[in-house]
């Protein structure tokens, strides 16, 4: 029989819990552009949206792996690997459309900045992590 802490997860230390709607919400939040957009290319017959489709998937199928883990895995450590990890697949996604885009303009070069996002938040969350477990001494 399942108890209430497997089924909730393990409890974290300081800021961060386990909760579906905020794991799920965030995942899909920072992929579904990825699909969305490797789903437009593949239909306009670009063959780099498949890459871009599997960018977005790829992180999906971790934070999923992460969530049927949670009654072992710590939800700071997970969201911050969720983070990198859909961090990645975006980079290598904007790699691929330069790679294989036919114009070489200079915006291309400033759209990449967006991706900063990504450790911004692992920094963001690290310091919240942080400053909670100070406050629960």
């Amino acid at each position: 029989m399942m108890t209430i802490m497997e089924h909730q997860g393990r409890r974290g230390l300081g800021a961060f819990q386990w909760n579906r709607g905020g794991w799920f919400g965030s995942q899909l939040g920072a992929t579904l552009w990825l699909i969305l957009l490797g789903g437009l290319l593949l239909a306009q017959s670009r063959p780099v949206g498949g890459l871009v489709v599997l960018c977005g998937l790829i992180p999906n199928l971790i934070g999923l792996a992460l969530w049927r883990r949670r009654s072992s895995v710590s939800p700071y450590p997970a969201i911050q690997i969720l983070i990198a990890v859909c961090g990645l697949g975006a980079l290598v996604a904007m790699l691929g459309l330069r790679l294989f885009s036919l114009s070489q303009s200079s915006s291309e070069l400033s759209s990449v900045w967006f991706l900063l996002i990504y450790p911004a938040l692992m920094l963001a969350f690290h310091l919240q992590e942080q400053a909670a477990r100070r406050a629960a001494v």
